[in-house]
Order: structure tokens, then sequence, then C-alpha cells
């Protein structure tokens, strides 16, 4: 895929197309007015639109049919990197282990209800998305890895088997 587009698989106002032409007249022309936009922000304003621009990429990635996983650790750095916070004092905020911060934004362990509530508290949102992410990311891990494994059951087969 060229460089110049971005990927949106729900489509362009409904249309179909899943491409965006970033080198278009039109999406210069907008991102331009938006930067414009933008510059007129206070510090509270900036965070609130790019915590809900990462929120809809979350919502984005889990309405897609996509099967490339993208870890809920890449959104959690998104939100400390818009706020300017390090990964250190983070982990301390939330009272958790510096090494299993890591752990977690590398995908070596996984939210659980306790960061999922921790995470929808401080960043304003439901913390069923973080707990969606993480059930998305391991369907879509075992489907790749056992895919043979779960092709052979249905609900003819079952019928066949047990009638």
């Amino acid at each position: 895929m060229a460089k110049d587009k971005e990927v949106n698989i729900g489509g362009i106002n409904g249309l179909g197309e899943g491409l965006i032409n970033t080198n278009a007249k039109d999406f210069k022309e907008l991102k331009s007015m938006i930067k414009e936009l933008s510059a007129d922000q206070n510090e509270e304003e900036r965070i609130k639109n790019e915590f809900l621009s990462i929120r809809f990429q979350m919502e984005s990635y889990l309405n897609s049919a996509t099967d490339k996983i993208i870890l809920a650790g890449e959104f959690i750095e998104k939100y400390l990197k818009v706020i300017k916070i390090k990964k250190k004092d983070f982990a301390k905020y939330i009272n958790y282990e510096e090494s299993n911060l890591s752990a977690l934004l590398k995908g070596r362990r996984k939210i659980n209800t306790d960061i999922a509530l921790k995470l929808g508290k401080i960043f304003k949102m439901n913390p069923e998305i973080w707990l969606h992410l993480e059930s998305k990311n391991e369907l879509i891990g075992e489907t790749k890895n056992k895919k043979e494994d779960y092709d052979k059951y249905s609900l003819q087969d079952l019928l066949k088997k047990t009638g």
C-alpha cells in the first residue's frame, strides 16, 4: 500500500471507499483548516480532543474486521504522550510495578478489571472498552494460531455426530 494512503475500513461517509488519499487537495485543505482551529485551543481543549481521537481509534479498531492485533498498550502510550506523563510516574500513580506496566504495554500482561477501571476513570471512558480490546486481541491470536482446530466445528457437524 502506498504511503500517501490511509486505510479507513468503514469507508468515507458511507461511500464504501476504504482509502483516503492524503495527497488530495481536499484532504490537505481539511488538514490545514483543522491545524488552524487547533492552534486556538487551550491546553484542556487540546487534551480533550486528542483523547477523543484516541477513543475513536480504539472504537474503530474494535468495530473492524481486521486480523491485525493492536495492543491496548499502544493506546495507553498514546494517552500518556498526550498528557506528557512518564511511564514510571504513571505506574506509580496507578499502584502498579513499573515492570508490570512495561509488560502490559508490550502485550505480555493482560488488562484486568482493576486496570480497566483505573484507565476508565483517568481517561474518562467506559472501562469496558479496555476489556473489549483485550478480548478482541485474544480472539484474533487464538484464531490465527489454531485456525484449523476451530474450522472443524459447525452446527451441521454437531447435528450429524449427535443425531
